[in-house]
């Protein structure tokens, strides 16, 4: 995808890797300051599932209360249709009716004498809303000894990250640069200490010939620091970024992005209409 900012600079964003749990991106013709708040944005502001609270009705399990509440808190749960029919996570804390808000999941297990159950995500079922459910059945919650039973409500709501890690999208939001390797040919002397030294192979040497891989270089500096030749440069090129995401499950990967790019558009018009009020407040003309 290849478009033209306002002020004349052409953004070029490539996709160059993409699974249904990661997405990397080749972010060409963006300032570091945009690509780093969308970076941030991922984990803090994207709005995703979790579960808030639990009602217990009974739990003789060998685990409290507390410690299965944390762990339920923590299990992501699918979010697609939640962040367009929920409503967003400042309006329920701030609003003294629920509606709208939350919804509910119901877990129950027990064993008999001589028995013993190892009660999973997947035992978890929503009472009202059948779109809202763990991303993965076979976490493993708690083990009921013999003769030990729980029965508990969870309910869940929309969250963002800044508030609780449990509300983030993604387990992994990384932005790096992309790396250039230059080396003089007429300082090299061939000693292949840079091979021996390169962490992720970005430098071989094949046949007497130099073979770089940029895409590979970490920028560790291992290589220039052991060529005693000084025949290696390394360096980064300018507005060319790489955005790994990985994502928890709760959304794909690519709607983690997309989302982050619409609240850092949100925060930008809700600065610029706050300014704007501030300026005609004070008498200001634009």
């Amino acid at each position: 995808m290849v478009g033209e900012c306002k002020v004349g600079r052409m953004i070029d964003i490539q996709i160059l890797e993409r699974s249904d749990s990661e997405i990397t991106l080749i972010l060409k013709g963006v300032p570091l300051e945009y690509a780093n708040a969308i970076r941030r944005a991922v984990l803090e502001e994207v709005p995703t599932m979790a579960i808030d609270y639990v009602v217990f009705y009974d739990n003789t399990s060998a685990l409290s209360d507390e410690i299965i509440s944390h762990r339920l808190s923590v299990l992501p749960l699918k979010s697609d249709t939640a962040i367009e029919h929920y409503r967003e996570p400042e309006e329920c804390r701030s609003s003294p009716s629920p509606s709208g808000c939350y919804t509910s999941l119901y877990l129950e297990a027990e064993t008999a004498q001589q028995e013993e159950l190892v009660v999973y995500s997947g035992d978890l079922k929503p009472q009202e809303d059948p779109e809202i459910v763990p991303v993965y059945r076979d976490i493993p919650i708690m083990k009921l000894g013999p003769q030990q039973r729980v029965v508990l409500e969870a309910w869940a709501r929309l969250g963002r990250g800044r508030e609780h890690i449990k509300w983030s999208p993604a387990t992994v939001s990384v932005l790096t640069y992309i790396p250039t390797i230059t080396i003089s040919l007429d300082k090299c002397n061939m000693c292949k200490l840079c091979v021996e030294n390169c962490p992720t192979k970005a430098i071989d040497i094949r046949n007497s010939e130099i073979q770089v891989n940029e895409s590979k270089c970490i920028l560790c500096r291992q290589c220039v620091k052991v060529c005693g030749a000084e025949a290696i440069e390394l360096g980064w090129r300018e507005d060319e970024y790489k955005l790994h995401v990985e994502s928890s499950g709760a959304l794909r990967p690519e709607r983690v992005v997309l989302e982050a790019m619409i609240q850092v558009k949100k925060k930008l018009m809700n600065f610029y209409e706050e300014f704007e009020r501030v300026l005609s407040s004070s008498g200001v003309k634009l």
